[in-house]
């Protein structure tokens, strides 16, 4: 096999903090078992290409297979559906070999032309349909299928460096022509994402309960996996639980054997108790804030190098977090490939932001002690990420500190429904919450920054150097000028102050003792595969 000859794998950084020892891998001994699996949100949408929720990404990683796999212990990328691959020195032509045997949980097979099948539809979407491309997929991408030879030899019309990293990623599962022939709605359906994995869905009661059961048969895991047959689990049952009490309350009843999601301050008294509190930081980008340069008073750098200044992480993890927390050291996390450490140009230095605001003129103050201009109150206005339940006391930790400096932080809340829609269409909002893991971090910036993705930080293009150092790292050719060109883009959008990293994104989750081998994947999502249950 040839490994990814110009593209090097992220490593992601794995925590177990458990009552004296690390999850271990089930022997053959305990196969078997139900598993009761407690999740914090709502999965919302089966369809492929638009369900890029993390509660709906940890259904996928389990129902589906990849064309690759990356071990998230090495960070190497390792073959699954296809033994090899090979990739042609100018980026534009991939080569993969698929494994003989393997077929969808329908008896369909998965060959060279259902790869081809599914790699096209990932990267046009379905007019017809209505489904959207991929947006982690490259568009124009062209596949021929040789069946007889096991081949899939895919042409792009111009080099895209995230391809490979993007098929280790959920969202490039591999499915069935039932399901890419299904509607729309059809799609949405997770009893009809019909997936090579190693689980399949048995059941499924929107918003109450998801039922996961073995696959029979099943022989073709990453060779990493301790497990090389069938899953050991008979079953997993996911339940939303949205309220952090309900689900720990169902976990100590012993009605619930793993829940996503607990505060802090109940991880090491669940440790002490024998609960396993495994958490990961998954590769992609840190928790960050993007700062709108349009938003009122962020037009002046100045301003925006004092908010970065202002936030004092370390003191934020040390009183309000544990170990499986850690404070941002650049917009990508750390194991990210092309991580760069930024933190001392964001170092907190109240001095320094104190120095840069009244160099922005807010030197005067009005009678609560905020910083005002021209008789203006210099306020930032956010609202509280809804996807992290540890959002409301980090946010209002960072509110504490603003204070310091005499900036108003104003907090506004919305609910899970119309967060998104509402929050970044604001136009006086000035920062708000993003970075989740991406399979490859030049889809995550560009996703975010660039004029093409969702321009977060609202320039349309109007930086030339961020939207020409976006677009090279896209058709980087080789690692060395990749890393490069990612080290530019993070020491740009520090320099601009278009960015104030937080934290390093954390998943974290508790398993009773009963609950062997469970771990998570490059992404921070839970892997069913290796687990067993025992009394």
């Amino acid at each position: 096999m040839k490994k990814n000859i110009w593209l090097a794998a992220a490593v992601t950084a794995v925590t177990l903090l458990t009552a004296g020892c690390a999850a271990q891998t089930p022997a053959a001994s305990s196969d078997g078992g139900t598993l009761t699996y407690l999740d914090a949100e709502i999965a919302t949408s089966a369809q492929v290409q638009e369900s890029g929720t993390w509660q709906t990404r940890a259904l996928q990683q389990n129902i589906t297979d990849r064309l690759l796999y990356r071990n998230a212990d090495s960070g190497e990328l390792e073959p699954w559906i296809a033994e090899s691959w090979t990739a042609s020195p100018d980026g534009l032509t991939y080569t993969f070999v698929l494994r003989k045997g393997v077929t969808y949980s329908d008896g369909t097979p998965v060959n060279a032309s259902s790869v081809k099948k599914n790699l096209e539809w990932q990267s046009r979407g379905d007019d017809a349909k209505g489904t959207t491309p991929n947006a982690q997929f490259p568009s124009g991408l062209t596949a021929v299928a040789d069946d007889d030879e096991r081949t899939v030899v895919v042409t792009l019309p111009e080099p895209y460096a995230p391809f490979l990293n993007v098929l280790t990623g959920w969202g490039a599962g591999l499915v069935a022509d039932a399901t890419i022939d299904a509607s729309k709605e059809g799609q949405s359906k997770f009893v009809n994402l019909i997936g090579s994995g190693p689980f399949v869905v048995d059941s499924e009661v929107y918003g109450k309960e998801i039922v996961l059961t073995r696959r029979d048969g099943y022989a073709w895991a990453p060779p990493s996996s301790a497990n090389q047959g069938e899953a050991h689990l008979e079953q997993v049952t996911v339940i939303p639980v949205l309220e952090d009490s309900v689900r720990l309350g169902t976990l100590k009843s012993g009605e619930g054997d793993l829940i996503r999601y607990v505060q802090p301050s109940e991880e090491q008294a669940l440790a002490d108790a024998g609960y396993q509190v495994v958490a990961a930081t998954g590769v992609g980008l840190s928790n960050q804030w993007f700062l709108r340069p349009d938003a009122p008073f962020l037009g002046d750098i100045n301003v925006r190098k004092a908010l970065q200044h202002v936030i004092d992480r370390d003191a934020i993890v040390k009183n309000q977090y544990t170990e499986s927390w850690t404070p941002a050291t650049s917009v990508l996390a750390p194991g990210t490939f092309g991580y760069l450490d930024e933190s001392e140009k964001f170092a907190y230095d109240l001095d320094e932001t104190n120095a840069l605001l009244d160099a922005a003129g807010f030197t005067e103050r009005d009678s609560d002690g905020y910083r005002t201009k021209d008789g203006e109150r210099l306020v930032v206005k956010t609202y509280i990420d809804v996807y992290d339940n540890t959002a409301k006391s980090l946010f209002q930790a960072i509110q504490n500190q603003f204070v310091e400096a005499g900036i108003e932080l104003s907090l506004n809340e919305l609910d899970y429904s119309t967060y998104w829609a509402t929050a970044f269409a604001d136009p006086e909002v000035a920062a708000l919450r993003v970075g989740w893991p991406h399979p490859d971090p030049s889809k995550g910036l560009s996703e975010y920054y660039s004029a093409d993705g969702s321009d977060l930080l609202g320039l349309a293009g109007s930086d030339a150097t961020l939207q020409a150092l976006l677009d090279a790292q896209n058709a980087a050719t080789d690692d060395a000028q990749r890393t490069a060109l990612l080290g530019q883009i993070q020491d740009y959008l520090i320099d601009q102050a278009y960015v104030i990293p937080i934290l390093n994104d954390s998943q974290v989750f508790v398993a009773a003792d009963r609950v062997d081998g469970f771990q998570l994947s490059d992404g921070a999502l839970p892997e069913f595969y290796n687990v067993s249950v025992t009394d």
